[in-house]
């Protein structure tokens, strides 16, 4: 969309509204903290902050949001392109010093995982100093420390899901949703 970010909210909360559906069912993606496509988008996002609005649907939802853009418009937001999501991903780092927030880092990542969406890259280690005691943040050697990095991929609301819980967590570091997709469907 190109258009400012609180005009176009404002449309789709409409929009839903009037559809009797909630708000959930689409994604803004400055919520979802997606990584520019390109050099150019990179200085659009710099420069033009808050005059391109990317949003996130349903097909059924998305096609019929589209249409309405195109019917109605927005006090100044038009529909720009669409294209379909073949798939999203994101990295992530973490380094813990316990073996509860390792546990509870393994199963976010790998227990419950929803279809479609795979951990790439993983890698994973462990280290254990009996000889120093406490899980002190700031000690200079920690009796336990666990590294994790790699890449999460697949469906995009899988990929979202898993992103939201290892964002919650402690010592983890997510980078920016990065998503694929056909050919964008230029509309002017």
């Amino acid at each position: 969309m190109q258009g400012r970010d609180d005009v176009v909210r404002a449309f789709v909360a409409g929009f839903l509204a009037a559809r009797g559906g909630r708000e959930g069912q689409v994604m803004f993606g400055s919520d979802l903290h997606l990584e520019p496509e390109s050099l150019g988008e990179r200085v659009k996002e710099l420069f033009l902050t808050g005059s391109h609005v990317v949003l996130v649907a349903p097909e059924p939802l998305a096609e019929a949001l589209a249409d309405a853009f195109r019917e109605h418009g927005g006090a100044g937001a038009t529909l720009e392109r669409r294209r379909a999501i073949r798939e999203a991903a994101f990295g992530f780092r973490a380094e813990m010093f316990s073996r509860s927030l390792a546990t509870a880092f393994r199963q976010a990542l790998q227990d419950s995982v929803p279809q479609g969406t795979r951990a790439d890259d993983l890698q994973e280690t462990e280290d254990v100093h009996p000889e120093a005691h406490g899980v002190e943040l700031y000690a200079p050697v920690h009796d336990y420390i666990y590294r994790a990095s790699g890449r999460v991929a697949g469906s995009f609301p899988g990929v979202v899901e898993i992103r939201r819980r290892l964002a919650e967590m402690e010592f983890v570091q997510v980078e920016r949703l990065h998503l694929e997709g056909n050919q964008p469907e230029i509309i002017r």
